[in-house]
Order: C-alpha cells, then structure tokens, then sequence
C-alpha cells in the first residue's frame, strides 16, 4: 500500500475518534500445538509460560526474556520461537503497537530462518494485529495474504498445520470484524469451525467450541440477531471448564451485557458489564473501550449521574493511551523507508499526531472542567434553592415539564428586564441561547434540563460552557450564582 493511503487511512481512522468495534486474536493454535512438540526441559518451560502469560502478563514477559536467552545458548529454536511468541502477546495486551510490531518481526525472521511455518504464520497474524489496531486495514490484510500463502505450502493434514488454519480463519473473521462486514466475519467463522472439527481429539475440539461459540456471539450481535448472540454467549459459558481464558469469558460477559440493553434491561445489563469489569489479567483495550461506552449508555438509562462522570473519565484516558501507542506504532511504519517523499509524508503526519493530541488535551482539560464547575453548581443549587413555592416559579416549572410553547412568553411576563439586558450583554444571542439562559435564571439544575429537554447531560454541561463563553462569565463565578444577580 502506497504511503499517502497509509496516511489516508489513518487520519480517518482518528478523526473517527478511535472508535473502533470489538477485536479479540485467537491465540490457540500455538497453544495446542506446544502441548504435542514438547521435547526437553526448556521447552515444558517456555510452553507453560506462555499460558500464563493470559493470566499473569508482568511475570510471564519478565520470565520469557530469560527463556529467550537461555534458549539461544542451548540452541533450542522452539523454545526461542515460544519465548518470542510470549513477548508478542504482552505487547498486544498492553496497546504497545510499536513493540509489538518490531518483536513480531523478529518472531518471522527467526521462524523463516528456522523454517518454522506454524511461528512465521504467527508472527504474520501479530503483525497484521498491529497494523489493523493502527487503522492501516490494507496493510493488515496483506499481512493476512502472506500468512495464508505460508501455511498454504505444507500440503498435510497434521495436526500443527489444521490449528494453524483455524487460528489464520479466525484473524480474517477479525479483518472483515473491523471492516464491518459481519456477514463475511461469520462465513470465517465457520470455516475455522469445520477446520477444527478435523482434529483427532475431543478435548480440543472442545476448547475451539468454547472459543468460536464465543466468536460467533459477537458477530450475531453486530448483525443485530440478539437471541443468536445470547444462545451462543451462554453455549460458550457452558462450555467453561478452566480454560482460563479470561479474553473469552470477558467477551461472553460483555455479549450478554448488550443483548439485556437491546432489551432495555438495564439493571441487568449493568451486572454482566461490571462481571466483564471484574475478570482480570488478558483484556483487549478496544474492548474495554467498548465496555464503558455501553456502561455509559446503561448508567444513563439508569440516571445515575455521578457513575457516569467516572466512567466517562475512564473512557477519555483509555483513548489518549490508545492514541499515543498508535502514534508511536505509526512512526515506527513510516520510518521503514527513507526516501524523501516518505519523509514528506512523516513530517505530515507528526503534524497530524500533534494536533489529535492537543485536541485529546483539551478534550479532557474542558471534561474536567465542566465536572469542577457542575461540582460547584450543585452546592451553590443545595445552600440557594429557588422559591418552589412561589406561584410564578410553581407555573413556569409546570408548562416547563409539559414542554409547553407559552412558556418563554410566560417567562418573559415575570421576568421584563431578562432578555433585553441579555441582549445588551451580547447582542449576538440567538433564541436558543436565551431559552437556555432563562433555565438557568430559575436554578433549574442539569439532570432536570436534560430530562426536560429530552437532551445529554454532556449537551447540557456543553451549552452551559459555551454561555459562559458567550457572556464573559469569570471563571471563579458559578453560572447560577450569575443569573441570580443578573
């Protein structure tokens, strides 16, 4: 792919504000595979390791440079293969693109030079990973393209080779996840399915049920088919039996979650979600970037207000952590070729890296902003209430809840002097304006507007930002303390 898509790509990608869709990597090929080829101490070792390394990512990296090393010394290319492998899937699970591109690459060279086809497909599917979670789909999918060409060449029904294929069907069922082309997402489902049935065990083939069962859910509810996704999220969590596979027990969790909020169960909802915020150790940032947007959306559902602000935050740092990893990842492609015109186009895109992180910057800087002003709103509201029992106020609320029309008119009755000191303030007001800042001028407080208004707290916390712009309002003044002298 030429580098101006490359750069188109992923400027579309970031204005989209990295809102990307689910995306798990199976990761069980190499794992069964191990479980047959394992020949000496080392090896035992370094397979094990890998395991861990889904449940206890900090001390299954550390111990996995110390098998690489030893490996090297013994020459035992498996267990170096192994080793690699391990720091591959660190690297994914902790959104560092950069690494994991640079330590797939050397996973390839060294499986290309040991001819090794089960780690060179591998490390092609680490790559195309690290390519796709950086918005370079073309690239991701040529990644893809050449692993199938690789495992294409050994001509054999062994068992290597068939795990091998179900964990390359699975990467493209990924590819077309991400593509939104759900249709295509399940016809590789199931041919990883029909692949695995192939195998001589039992046991393994229960493994890859438990796993596509969990796969298959996610493509249903993309497809919006929520009682195909809720028999195949519970099929899978059946099928649980200390697979310690915690990716999939997240997934399943976070399945069910959507499917009670396409219910409208929100209660419920909220359960699975925090049980898929439990699960520890492996957990994909898209989705756990996915999770809290749907606790947001529950939480919202549910008026509580003050979780919501929590999970908003966690949202917000999730996507600048996202966003500089990509960066770095973004960097380290350009700066595979050094010709003049591919520095052009990398002076451009730095241009592009710094401006999306100013914007990320005052993004968070203007949420916490209105969190501190509304923090100080609700206890200027709670010491000076508005007079509930006054008769002019009692009515204003009244034809306020009824969304009645006559309200501005009635307001204008009781309060003469109000819009034209507005105007005189700033004459650039629009109607819109004015009909805000006469709920404001009856302390009417935000969750009350938005439910009013059939808005967003966020919109209604934005428009109280953009008043105090429009009014010249001091900082250290609270916007309901400033209507009540106006």
């Amino acid at each position: 792919m030429k580098t101006a898509n490359i750069l188109t790509i992923n400027l579309v990608y970031m204005i989209k504000n990295f809102t990307l869709l689910l995306f798990i990597l199976l990761r069980t090929a190499l794992l069964f595979a191990q479980d047959t080829i394992a020949h000496n101490d080392l090896l035992d070792v370094a397979n094990e390791n890998y395991r861990q390394v889904f449940t206890q990512p900090e001390e299954a990296f550390q111990k996995a440079a110390l098998i690489r090393q030893q490996a090297q010394e013994e020459k035992n290319q498996e267990a170096e293969l192994c080793a690699i492998s391990t720091q591959c899937v660190y690297y994914d699970s902790k959104n560092n693109f950069e690494e994991l591109m640079v330590t797939a690459k050397l996973l390839y060279q060294k499986a290309e030079s040991y001819q090794n086809p089960v780690y060179q497909t591998s490390a092609k599917i680490d790559l195309f990973n690290a390519y796709a979670f950086s918005g370079l789909y073309d690239k991701a999918f040529e990644q893809l393209k050449h692993a199938e060409k690789i495992i294409r060449k050994a001509e054999n029904e062994e068992l290597m080779t068939i795990l091998t294929r179900v964990n390359l069907f699975v990467a493209f069922s990924n590819y077309y996840f991400l593509q939104k082309d759900y249709k295509s997402q399940l016809k590789y489902l199931k041919l990883n399915a029909h692949e695995y049935e192939k195998l001589p065990e039992e046991k393994y083939k229960e493994r890859f049920r438990y796993i596509d069962y969990s796969n298959r859910s996610r493509a249903f509810i993309d497809l919006k088919s929520i009682d195909s996704a809720e028999y195949y999220a519970r099929l899978s969590l059946s099928k649980e039996s200390g697979y310690e596979r915690n990716d999939i027990q997240f997934s399943n969790f976070l399945v069910l979650g959507r499917v009670s909020t396409a219910k409208a169960d929100f209660n419920n909802a909220v359960s699975y979600f925090k049980e898929a915020e439990k699960v520890k150790g492996y957990k994909n940032h898209l989705n756990l970037l996915i999770l809290y947007e749907n606790l947001i959306k529950a939480y919202t559902a549910l008026d509580e207000h003050e979780i919501i602000r929590a999970y908003e935050v966690k949202r917000d740092s999730l996507k600048l952590d996202i966003s500089e990893n990509k960066n770095k990842s973004l960097l380290t492609i350009l700066q595979e070729k050094q010709t003049d015109t591919t520095k052009q186009y990398l002076y451009l895109l730095v241009f592009f890296v710094v401006l999306m992180g100013v914007f990320m910057f005052f993004f968070i800087r203007k949420n916490r902003i209105l969190l501190r002003q509304e923090k100080i709103s609700r206890e200027y509201l709670k010491e000076n209430p508005e007079n509930k029992s006054s008769e002019d106020y009692s009515k204003l609320l009244e034809m306020l809840k009824n969304n009645d029309p006559a309200f501005m008119p009635y307001f204008m009755e009781v309060y003469p002097d109000f819009t034209p000191k507005l105007n005189k303030k700033n004459p650039k007001l629009n109607q819109s304006d004015i009909d805000f800042c006469a709920l404001l001028k009856l302390k009417i407080p935000t969750n009350d507007i938005a439910k009013y208004k059939f808005i967003t707290i966020k919109s209604v916390q934005n428009k109280k930002y953009v008043i105090r712009k429009k009014l010249d309002i001091p900082k250290g003044v609270d916007i309901y303390n400033w209507f009540s002298l106006f």
